[in-house]
């Protein structure tokens, strides 16, 4: 019963699932605004569950260009996560047949973003090295950046990715490593 209430009052209690979200007119904006919807719905969250701040952020730079695609600013969609049901709101790709989902708000993208990377199939060697490194805690961000080959069809995704974590590091040190 104990567990029931505490899963139910996390719910309740998630900022994400609050309201919470954030504006931005520049990438310093966006990336203070992704981190900090990271870092609150990974305070609701098993420890095992939750994002490394430095690769939420990164992921959400490549995906939407700083925040500045258009899925980015007509559904708040920065991760570039796939809508396969025509009953919920997407946006249309302007080339292909790809369909995104389409966010309330922006901290929805990130949140959804989280439970991907929880729940796909694609994504259990991420996950083997999160509960590897959160027990040791001990963290190789460059580790799990390589376990998320599979995140995009680019096969210098990975590559891509340790160039922008590298640079967040260095351009936000207070903010990744406070």
């Amino acid at each position: 019963m104990l567990k029931e209430i505490c899963a139910t009052l996390l719910v309740l209690c998630n900022p994400v699932l609050d309201g919470f979200d954030f504006d931005y007119e520049n990438k310093d904006q966006f990336v203070q605004g992704i981190a900090e919807c990271t870092i609150k719905y990974n305070a609701g969250i098993n420890p095992f569950e939750r994002a490394i701040v430095v690769i939420s952020v990164a992921q959400a730079v490549i995906e939407s260009d700083w925040g500045e695609s258009r899925f980015a600013r007509k559904a708040n969609n920065f991760y570039g996560i796939i809508q396969t049901d025509r009953t919920e709101p997407y946006i249309k790709a302007l080339r292909g047949k790809i369909l995104l989902k389409v966010y309330g708000n922006k901290c929805e993208s990130v949140g959804n973003y989280i439970e991907l990377l929880n729940g796909s199939e694609y994504f259990k060697e991420y996950r083997d090295i999160r509960v590897k490194q959160v027990i040791t805690e001990e963290v190789d961000v460059f580790a799990v950046t390589e376990s998320l080959d599979s995140y995009a069809i680019d096969p210098k995704y990975t590559k891509k990715l340790k160039i922008v974590v590298i640079s967040l590091l260095k351009d936000y040190p207070l903010l990744f490593n406070p």
